[in-house]
């Protein structure tokens, strides 16, 4: 195992969650239609669920990285993928592969906690009881198949524009500048490419919780499958408007995360496989070069 990108990754993991977590409460809120007016409650109310969050989606997160890692080291030295966008897709699809089975049941727990509008809510003991006495195991798992429809066409165009942005840095940035740049320009357009099943899946997931309870209405019929949240949210606005609720407060929040934890992770674990290929051509090149001077 790669310890180097291990600690990396929770490094990276840790310091975004500490910095972005209150952007990131918001967008969930937007996202599940229970937002409330900005700043009219207490700041720390936004940072409700940090340390249980944290310490659960870290390991995710290291899982998800280091797979990634690991699974483009392996294809860049496979013939017909090397460093292409074929190994960047194959890569990023088995690492959400991988880190999806440890990834889901976290995210449910997190989306509950930070929708919650009291304290009695926002415990986690409290969320993981009523889960395993609600829906059993099966509740821990909630929106995993259409975690995996938004994830995987995530990761393959988060991947691909990352890394094709990190080529076409400019000479001379650092590896924590270049992560930086590659990182917001993947997550804006992949999130723009994938906010919309992003929010049902987002609705299913928190569509047992008792803060939509309050909210009744049609809310309270989300939790009878996917199909019914589509519905629903093509009902609340026109031209299906509704699917890019919350696109705005989800791009404040990833964009800098995705900024923040990319040039931790780059600075703490440089990427080799792409040097080991840079490498590799050089002396091509050079051939090239030398046949056209004679």
């Amino acid at each position: 195992m790669d310890v180097q990108t291990l600690l990396a990754s929770c490094y990276a993991s840790v310091i975004s969650r500490l910095i972005c977590y209150p952007l990131d409460t918001i967008a969930i809120q937007h996202a599940s239609s229970t937002r409330r007016p900005l700043l009219s409650v207490p700041l720390r109310t936004y940072y409700r669920g940090l340390a249980p969050s944290t310490a659960l989606v870290t390991p995710a997160i290291a899982l998800y990285f280091t797979t990634y890692r690991q699974t483009k080291a392996l294809l860049v030295d496979v013939p017909y993928f090397g460093d292409s966008t074929a190994t960047y897709l194959v890569a990023g699809t088995v690492a959400e592969l991988t880190s999806s089975f440890v990834w889901t049941p976290l995210e449910v727990i997190k989306s509950r906690l930070q929708i919650s509008k009291t304290a009695a809510d926002g415990r986690l003991f409290s969320n993981l009881r009523e889960i395993w006495r609600g829906e059993g195991i099966r509740g821990f798992y909630r929106g995993y198949l259409m975690g995996l429809a938004v994830f995987i066409p995530y990761n393959g165009i988060w991947w691909t524009v990352y890394e094709h942005t990190k080529k076409a840095a400019p000479i001379g940035w650092s590896v924590a500048g270049t992560a930086a740049l590659g990182g917001c320009v993947a997550t804006i357009t992949s999130t723009c490419c994938c906010h919309p099943l992003d929010l049902v899946k987002t609705r299913y997931q928190v569509a047992t919780t008792a803060t939509v309870g309050r909210v009744g209405g049609e809310r309270l019929e989300d939790a009878r499958g996917v199909l019914k949240v589509v519905k629903n949210v093509w009902g609340e606005a026109r031209f299906g408007r509704g699917f890019y609720k919350g696109l705005g407060a989800r791009l404040m929040c990833s964009t800098p995360s995705s900024l923040i934890s990319m040039a931790v992770f780059e600075y703490f674990s440089p990427d080799r496989t792409a040097e080991r290929s840079q490498k590799g051509r050089d002396p091509i090149i050079k051939g090239e070069i030398l046949e056209d001077k004679l």
